[in-house]
């Protein structure tokens, strides 16, 4: 059984475009437009994937902050001055169960919802 290499429909239809020869510079100038026109249409759906990327960066990057500012306010919750609060029986251990089910919400919405959108942003760039 011989094996032939494979070449990916996209190099061979490339190829295949190359090598037919150009009839004249009236076939160019009418493929030059509709070519231009392909790239600036791609060229604008990858500036706004690349947008919405951005977005999902800043998103998940303001999720990160909470959960590390979350995790701090639980570990130095001893040292807090709660004033008139500390009166209230087991304020800290509620604090401080409060911060913990915040981290999980937190981190239980940031992983599905960037997850998502960062799949979402590389399948539409593949897909280009």
């Amino acid at each position: 059984m011989k094996m032939e290499p494979k070449t990916p429909p996209n190099e061979s239809r490339l190829q295949s475009q190359c090598s037919t020869p150009l009839s004249s510079s009236s076939s160019a100038r009418l493929w030059r437009p509709a070519a231009q026109r392909n790239l600036k249409n791609q060229w604008s759906k990858l500036n706004s994937l690349r947008h919405e990327w951005r977005s999902a960066t800043f998103a998940a990057r303001s999720h990160a902050t909470a959960i590390v500012n979350s995790y701090l306010s639980q570990k130095y919750m001893d040292g807090m001055d709660f004033g008139v609060l500390s009166d209230m029986p087991n304020i800290r251990e509620k604090a401080c169960y409060k911060l913990f089910m915040q981290q999980v919400c937190i981190t239980t919405f940031a992983l599905s919802f960037s997850f998502i959108q960062f799949a979402a942003c590389s399948i539409g760039v593949v897909e280009l």
